[in-house]
């Protein structure tokens, strides 16, 4: 499957001098542009996602994070077995 990517547009704002120095030194200080800043602020005005959705982009996020634990090479009912124990002090 081919990514598209999503092209770059300008923005022209109005906005008080003291609000841009002071969002360009935070973003100065975080290692990011104010672009970035604003795109990624702009970003959060959008159709909310499914509960499915979100919690298959939660599991999608996590692949591989226990790649390198004890529990990589344990079923789930072991870890279930694992947890029930714990919790009780069995």
């Amino acid at each position: 499957m081919k990514h598209i990517e999503d092209p770059k547009i300008k923005l022209r704002l109005s906005v008080r001098k003291s609000a841009v120095e002071n969002a360009r030194k935070y973003a100065g200080k975080h290692h990011t542009s104010l672009s970035t800043m604003v795109e990624e602020y702009l970003n959060q005005f959008h159709e909310p996602i499914s509960d499915g959705q979100r919690k298959a982009d939660i599991i999608n996020s996590m692949f591989g994070f226990l790649k390198d634990s004890p529990m990589r090479n344990m079923t789930d009912w072991e870890i279930k077995d694992m947890m029930m124990k714990d919790k009780y002090g069995l």
